[in-house]
């Protein structure tokens, strides 16, 4: 994949709604064809059972041609009557995109719950947004410095120098850069900021205090891990080649999928041997699933079984449309051959590639479990609700600084005292 253009491209008010139009578009053609199937699972038991039966068969059989027929019929002329709608309606705001009209319209911020809501969207389908090109697709791309009340600028940092200098006046040879995880933007750093007093800031702004310039990354989650660590890696190169003033020191840190991703990108990186490689100190991995996540696993059995039988096979078939980033995390795939030429619903554990690590950097994996004790069954099964404490930890990752919490659940790792208080005492050297 190709790295970051210099300048982003935002997109018009009117390619958001043409992408709405498409996401509501696909939806409404998935609902209406799993309908459909359920239908006529449900409508094959009864006839099934007549055409077993001696002497109704023949009289079963033209009843159930007709039916079949009439709802058949039914549910293709509402499909493609909602779809050719709704396929116009992308299709006009397409050409009033490319018009002058749309030069005079300004761009509409979606805001926070407008971004965050197209976060969670890429996690589920961003693979599909982004083969189709829809314009609300996530797309990876660093954020500024989170204002005094807590939100972020709704634009991409600029990868020039001028831009750079423009939008972080106070830039600093540290770089920290936080790496949200699945179905997220940049804004889940902020949660629970305000729960207490002793989370009155996170930790992007407690970072600051330590003289680093913190940035917030955004992707779209639903992509192959590899592939935003590649995205990822080619962003760093132009970054730290545009920073305002010489880097010194660069530290990674990821929130579940996030540091799996923080992960491919030290491999892209090393392998290309990119400048910024030298600067990494730490790379930090918070509650990631680095042995692959058990809710995935749960579900990957689940859907297998549910497509044995016709009443369930619907299901299994809009579960099977997950996003290829929801996937990877059945095994914690950060490597291209962890799934290139895979089938990626196969049951079983499949191998994982080994990636390549920064030489010079020190890794630090913490996980946590909703239990009171670390070695309990809670904390190997279920562990802090999503991630269980031995794919956090990953003793099998060599030399890795590990640490684990307990009675603190997946989310609210993105901002916690004790979270800090690990990330600090590492920073600091101690």
């Amino acid at each position: 994949m190709s790295s970051l253009p210099a300048t982003p491209r935002t997109p018009s008010e009117f390619a958001q709604w043409r992408g709405a139009a498409d996401l509501g578009g696909r939806l409404f053609g998935q609902i209406a064809l799993r309908v459909h199937e359920w239908h006529r699972a449900i409508s094959d038991l009864p006839f099934d059972a007549l055409a077993r039966a001696p002497g109704l068969r023949e009289g079963s059989a033209p009843v159930r041609t007709l039916h079949d027929g009439i709802t058949d019929g039914v549910y293709t002329a509402v499909q493609l009557t909602g779809t050719t709608v709704i396929d116009a309606a992308a299709m006009m705001l397409r050409a009033i995109e490319r018009s002058a009209l749309a030069e005079t319209r300004p761009q509409r911020d979606l805001g926070t719950h407008g971004t965050q809501l197209v976060g969670a969207l890429g996690g589920l389908v961003g693979d599909d947004m982004a083969a189709r090109r829809n314009p609300l697709a996530p797309r990876l791309g660093f954020y500024a410095v989170p204002d005094g009340a807590g939100n972020r600028s709704s634009q991409r940092l600029e990868l020039r120098r001028d831009a750079l200098a423009a939008a972080c006046p106070d830039a600093r040879p540290r770089l920290a850069i936080f790496v949200h995880g699945l179905c997220c933007t940049e804004h889940a750093w902020s949660l629970y900021r305000d729960e207490q007093p002793a989370d009155a800031a996170d930790y992007g702004t407690r970072i600051a205090a330590l003289g680093y310039s913190p940035l917030y990354l955004r992707y779209n989650s639903g992509l192959h891990i590899s592939q935003n660590g590649r995205l990822f890696a080619r962003a760093l190169d132009r970054l730290f080649a545009e920073w305002p003033v010489p880097v010194e020191d660069v530290v990674l840190i990821g929130h579940s999928m996030g540091g799996l991703v923080a992960r491919a990108a030290a491999h892209s990186g090393a392998q290309r041997r990119a400048p910024w490689t030298d600067k990494v100190s730490h790379v930090f991995c918070i509650g990631s699933p680095h042995l692959g996540a058990p809710l995935e696993q749960a579900v990957n059995l689940g859907v297998a079984h549910m497509r044995r039988y016709a009443l369930s096979r619907p299901l299994a078939q809009l579960l099977g449309s997950r996003s290829a980033g929801i996937k990877d995390l059945r095994q914690g795939a950060t490597h291209d051959s962890d799934w290139r030429g895979r089938d990626p619903d196969a049951l079983g554990p499949t191998p994982r590639a080994a990636i390549a690590r920064i030489a010079g950097a020190r890794y630090h994996l913490l996980g946590s479990t909703l239990g009171n004790a670390a070695n309990d069954r809670l904390a190997r099964t279920l562990g802090d609700g999503l991630v269980d404490l031995p794919s956090a930890t990953a003793r099998e990752l060599a030399d890795a600084d590990s640490a684990t919490l307990t009675r603190v659940h997946h989310i609210r790792l993105l901002n916690h005292p004790l979270v800090w208080h690990w990330l600090d005492t590492r920073l600091r050297g101690h």
